[in-house]
């Protein structure tokens, strides 16, 4: 079971959204201190894990511990730009590093409490 140190909710959300009742989950996992996202729509919940990576680089300086000029190469992605370029820069932080990483869990990865 996985415990979220923090949870958030997606300020807004863009276009289309979860199953009537539903929501999307993303999670960034980080080594100490997971966050849970809790959106409408996985674009929101995305955007919303650009926002905090942002805020996470703004105040340590680095991202990918394993590659700490991993934002040098790849500069972060603006959080409201194309969607595109989000999936393409989370696709490059992948590879790089194990903590962090994003995701969007399916329902049955989510075990509510």
């Amino acid at each position: 079971m996985m415990r979220a140190r923090r949870l958030l909710r997606c300020r807004a959300s863009v276009r289309g959204t979860a199953a009537p009742g539903g929501d999307v989950y993303g999670l960034i996992d980080w080594d100490d201190a997971p966050i849970l996202i809790v959106g409408a729509t996985a674009e929101a919940v995305t955007r919303e894990a650009i926002r905090i990576f942002a805020a996470t680089l703004a105040t340590t300086g680095s991202l990918a511990e394993d590659d700490p000029g991993f934002t040098d190469r790849h500069p972060l992605p603006d959080a409201d730009g194309p969607l595109p370029a989000i999936g393409g820069w989370l696709a490059q932080l992948r590879p790089v590093t194990a903590v962090p990483w994003f995701a969007i869990l399916d329902d049955d990865m989510v075990i509510a409490r």
